[in-house]
């Protein structure tokens, strides 16, 4: 046997080409990557309890079922399904396994739940904007989402339409190869690693990038940003100053609903702003060239770390900004009695609750007493 030739026997490296990875692994995670993965286990776990809470308190709270916060659910149902179906993939194929390992199946429904809940997250902003628009102009409030049917009607074409905008990117997802390029200091310097991402070599990626960024960043902060204008020309206008100065309580609501809007609109576009940077980025320059750069790393977990932030800041804007949330927060939270057989968030003195729907008076100069099945209650 010691006379044979060993080239002509392969080794058990050649027999099984995970036996490299194996090695890799077997050594004890870096600080550095115990630290990243525990960030985003805080992430996941206060992401997915805040956005639980507010699907609960809109939906256990009968004094909560408005619009406005039927429309805040929808957004944090979005937001689930990213957290649960598409972080946990990503984050441990890039900074576990440093390898997409869970095939094209799950690529594929990993881009389908990013879009999907961004656009959920963005088209829901941007009706709610253009409702709070038509609520306070007399011509088109008839056109203003004010019965439950209207936002059931809504919601299923948003939900479409979220579908559809997704669409692309999941057919144009898939697991490639990335050569010649390591993340590891071993010898194998030409070791190879997968990647989910959109086809580089395909002729539609720069429609699939441009569509992207038009349909979920673009485009819709354009009419969010008329609807506020109008908004804003309206409360400085003479006829609202009249109109709104005989009930200090209306337009406190107008404008804490409107603050809560501006707010949330605003931290979506600062936290998705390097994600689109990204995505026109990664249209130029390859990303398999710079895998190996600590400053491309870097920038890269920031892309992910704002991504997901998009779907823990919204509870953390409901805590803050209204007192019936933080009311129902503690409710569910402290599993408090109910008292009288009313929950503490019917018994909180918070203006935003009032339905700013009833804003117009009658012809005589008396206030309306129209009421409708829905407010804007938040």
């Amino acid at each position: 046997m010691a006379g044979l030739d060993p080239d002509i026997y392969p080794s058990i490296d050649d027999m099984w080409r995970t036996a490299i990875k194996a090695e890799k692994h077997d050594d004890l995670p870096s600080a550095k990557s115990v630290s990243i993965v525990l960030l985003y286990l805080v992430v996941l776990l206060f992401g997915i309890a805040g956005n639980a809470l507010v699907t609960a308190v809109v939906s256990v709270n009968e004094h909560m079922r408005s619009v406005t916060n039927m429309f805040i659910a929808q957004i944090a149902l979005g937001d689930i399904i990213m957290l649960l179906l598409a972080m946990p993939f990503d984050i441990i194929s890039k900074y576990v396994y440093e390898d997409w390992s869970f095939g094209t199946v799950l690529c594929r429904s990993m881009s389908f739940c990013k879009d999907y809940s961004l656009t959920i997250t963005i088209l829901t902003l941007t009706v709610m904007s253009i409702d709070r628009c038509f609520i306070l102009s007399r011509e088109l409030r008839t056109y203003s989402i004010r019965t439950m049917k209207m936002f059931v009607t809504v919601a299923i074409i948003i939900q479409l339409l979220s579908v559809s905008a997704a669409t692309p990117a999941t057919i144009f997802s898939s697991v490639w190869r990335e050569s010649n390029h390591t993340h590891s200091n071993d010898s194998a310097a030409n070791a190879s690693f997968r990647v989910c991402k959109l086809n580089d070599g395909s002729s539609n990626l720069l429609r699939v990038s441009l569509s992207r960024v038009l349909l979920l960043y673009v485009l819709p902060l354009v009419i969010i940003s008329v609807s506020f204008t109008k908004i804003n020309a309206f409360l400085r206008s003479t006829e609202a100053q009249v109109l709104l100065s005989a009930n200090i309580k209306i337009v406190s609501a107008c404008k804490r609903a409107l603050h809560l809007l501006i707010t949330l609109v605003g931290l979506y576009t600062a936290l998705l702003l390097p994600t689109v940077i990204d995505t026109i980025v990664s249209f130029f320059i390859r990303g398999g060239s710079l895998y190996d750069n600590k400053w491309y790393s870097l920038y890269e977990f920031l892309v992910d770390t704002t991504l997901y932030a998009i779907c823990v800041y919204k509870p953390v804007v409901y805590f803050i900004m209204s007192a019936n949330f933080r009311g129902g927060f503690r409710e569910l939270t402290c599993c408090s009695l109910h008292n009288s057989g009313k929950s503490r968030i019917e018994c909180n003195d918070d203006e935003s609750t009032l339905d700013t729907n009833e804003i117009w008076f009658n012809s005589d100069g008396s206030e309306s007493i129209v009421q409708y099945d829905v407010g804007d209650r938040v």
